[in-house]
């Protein structure tokens, strides 16, 4: 976990010197329809969708890789539901992918190393991808070295505000996959739980933490979404995957906690890109 965790470091702060734009303009918290990490179908996004339809920029000078007018591609990381789609490499092997485009107004017609510059205009969003009859961007970025998905915040310049957490409804979930409302269950028998919270449909927390008697047992980050055999994880103690992070449309994973007999306090907390907290603490015994 410590080496995972200084990996993470590592790249997070190399990522930061390279510094991105926003493809639209005008970026408030009420700019996205989704957050990075958000349960899409069952399934981690790796991108943020924009709320309105706007002109798309070029987020970094790059040269473009692949223009997609067809849903012909069935990776994780570049599916189908991409519609049309421009995809731009950088430096650091950074990559940044503009779906659901209108294929009318794109003003990139050559692949190969063809450049372009911050901020030049690709193309308007349209209706061409997963979110048909919705012209929103759909953004994301890839670290291509090391296969994973970058949470386009971390690069971006902050909005002054997100769109406030709410940390509610937790429900613990045994191994055997019983579902306990902490309000209601305060005594449980020994052993793994998972800790849930209810899900916001747009927002999705920077980190999540469960603690044991103020000490941290588990944490995620929303740094980055890796992909491992197949399947798209977020990193706590361990990979979680998609069907751990969201096991119905209402719930969302907070972290793993290991309960063993006596008296505790669980502490959860949330916090946003701009480390707004939110915590609760709950007083429960363990048999």
């Amino acid at each position: 976990m410590k080496k995972y965790l200084t990996f993470i470091a590592v790249i997070l702060i190399s990522l930061s010197a390279f510094a991105f734009d926003w493809p639209q303009a005008e970026v408030t918290k009420n700019s996205f329809n989704s957050y990075f990490g958000q349960n899409r179908g069952g399934i981690l996004s790796t991108s943020i969708i924009f709320s309105e339809p706007e002109e798309v920029k070029a987020a970094e000078n790059g040269y473009i890789t692949a223009i997609i007018t067809e849903n012909n591609d069935d990776s994780d990381f570049f599916p189908s539901t991409l519609g049309t789609a421009v995809i731009i490499a950088h430096n650091d092997e950074l990559i940044s992918v503009y779906g659901n485009l209108d294929a009318e107004t794109l003003t990139l017609k050559n692949e190969n190393e063809h450049t372009v510059d911050a901020g030049a205009t690709i193309a308007s969003s349209g209706n061409s991808g997963y979110q048909e009859n919705h012209g929103n961007l759909e953004f994301k970025i890839i670290d291509a070295k090391n296969k994973s998905a970058i949470n386009p915040i971390v690069l971006m310049p902050r909005a002054q505000e997100e769109i406030p957490l709410s940390l509610s409804g937790i429900i613990i979930v045994s191994k055997n996959n019983d579902y306990y409302d902490i309000n209601t269950y305060k005594t449980y028998t020994s052993g793994l739980y998972k800790v849930y919270f209810k899900r916001n449909p747009v927002a999705s927390p920077y980190k999540t933490s469960v603690s044991i008697n103020g000490v941290i047992v588990d944490q995620l980050s929303y740094d980055m979404i890796t992909q491992e055999n197949n399947k798209l994880c977020i990193i706590g103690k361990k990979k979680y995957t998609d069907a751990d992070i969201f096991p119905n449309d209402d719930l969302q994973l907070l972290g793993e906690a290991m309960f063993t007999p006596g008296r505790v306090t669980l502490g959860l907390s949330i916090s946003d890109m701009l480390g707004n907290v939110k915590q609760l603490n709950y007083n429960i015994v363990i048999r």
